[in-house]
């Protein structure tokens, strides 16, 4: 059997996908799930849009084994722009929503005659299929409607897995497992707008008494419907034969559907990995809890979803392994806090000498200023990191023992020992110069 096997500088275009979309059918009511019908779910749509856009937004860096940014055209696909079609924002939003709600993300990487990625398209999830050729390699089976199907490397295929995986090479989509939560809480959705739709008038029976021809019996039933029913629900009813209208009375809670509606975004908030916080619900919300979960969130669920773009990146981009170069995501935005949190970390780190002055306005959006590159250490008052030993030795020479005493050795004359006020002169003069 031949293999058509994607070539450099070529670009699949599907031009019609032939698989159509994935659905499952939940128990609640029969009720058919998709990615459009999920879509429709408040909760679900928001978690998915919250996690995508999280990431979405985030600067994606290549540093060398020092740390150092380096520019160049694998870091203008990842942060900028991966083709000529859509910025790297809209390029991982498909992505990260494909791999959330199908389980993968594909993307064809395109490269120049040796090999250098030069473009990334995204490939409809439905259209790809991994798949071991009769040699035991792993290939990506990309199949469009009038044209042959295109076999693309593992190298070629720039792949976001969901975490749940039962091989290790695809992710398996979250509408598989979450399609009961979602049916109930598209069932209830229905309901209500079942009820709504008849002005919020409870269902109700007419009572007859005695018995009615048939003719009677259609004759009201429609009257009843045409007057009535529907948007016409709550006007003025007119019963013949001496009929009485009774209402099924329903409780307020029932009628609004709050207990089933909180419970979807409960069981939709675990499936996403999300505080409920993130999905609107701040039932139980606190100033305190609330900081928490910002930060829970960032830990446990973004930093893993980034780590495993970056991962993916460094190998299929970079070939880590022999380049030494790697991406990073900068979560910077997502961990960092309030104002007084923020201020007081940046003071601890330039007391230590770990930050400069220009390294911290970079971090809040500023533009460096003149000499805000030195470091400083705080002793009294800031210093230039790589002139303490310079301050320490004027100290000691003006009369400071190392213990920072300024007691005078025992055999100096009290009266040759300059002043306090005449030292600090001499360490402001030196530090002028």
């Amino acid at each position: 059997m031949a293999f058509n096997f994607g070539n450099i500088l070529s670009r699949i275009l599907p031009s019609k996908y032939i698989a159509p979309p994935r659905r499952y059918i939940s128990g609640v009511g029969n009720t058919p799930i998709d990615e459009n019908t999920s879509m429709s779910v408040s909760a679900f749509y928001r978690g998915v849009i919250y996690i995508s856009t999280q990431i979405a937004k985030l600067p994606w860096e290549v540093k060398d084994r020092d740390n150092n940014v380096k520019e160049g055209k694998i870091s203008t696909l990842l942060d900028l722009a991966p083709s000529d079609e859509m910025s790297a924002l809209q390029w991982r939003l498909v992505a990260l929503q494909s791999a959330i709600i199908h389980g993968n993300g594909y993307s064809e990487i395109v490269r120049d005659t040796i090999g250098r990625p030069v473009a990334m398209y995204p490939l409809p999830s439905r259209c790809v299929e991994p798949l071991r050729l009769p040699d035991g390699q792993l290939a990506y089976k990309v199949s469009s409607e009038g044209s042959e199907d295109v076999y693309l490397r593992p190298m070629d295929v720039f792949h976001v897995k969901n975490f749940h995986t039962k091989d290790g090479l695809v992710g398996q989509g979250l509408l598989a497992y979450a399609a009961e939560t979602l049916g109930i809480s598209r069932s209830a959705d229905k309901m209500a707008s079942g009820i709504f739709n008849n002005g919020g008038v409870p269902a109700g029976v007419l009572k007859v008494a005695g018995k009615m021809s048939k003719e009677a019996y259609a004759r009201l039933k429609e009257s009843w419907g045409e007057q009535n029913g529907g948007r016409k629900a709550g006007g003025v009813a007119i019963l013949e034969e001496g009929a009485v209208f009774e209402a099924l009375n329903l409780d307020p809670d029932v009628l609004q559907f709050l207990e089933s509606r909180k419970f979807g975004v409960l069981e939709i908030a675990r499936f996403l990995g999300l505080p409920p916080t993130k999905l609107f619900d701040n039932t139980t919300a606190t100033f305190s809890n609330v900081e928490n979960a910002n930060l829970e969130v960032a830990t446990d669920t973004l930093d893993a979803w980034a780590r495993n773009l970056e991962t993916e990146a460094d190998i299929k981009l970079l070939n880590y392994r022999f380049g030494g170069n790697f991406t990073e995501l900068d979560l910077y935005s997502v961990f960092r806090g309030d104002m007084t949190t923020r201020s007081n970390y940046f003071s601890k780190m330039m007391q230590t000498g770990a930050i400069t002055p220009n390294q911290i306005r970079a971090r809040e959006g500023l533009a460096p200023y003149p000499d805000g590159d030195r470091y400083y250490i705080a002793v009294n008052n800031y210093s230039p990191a790589d002139r303490i030993d310079e301050i320490i030795d004027a100290q000691v020479s003006g009369g400071k023992s190392d213990t920072g005493n300024s007691e005078p050795p025992e055999d100096t004359d009290p009266e040759d020992t300059p002043s306090e006020k005449e030292l600090t002169k001499a360490v402001i003069d030196f530090l002028a110069k």
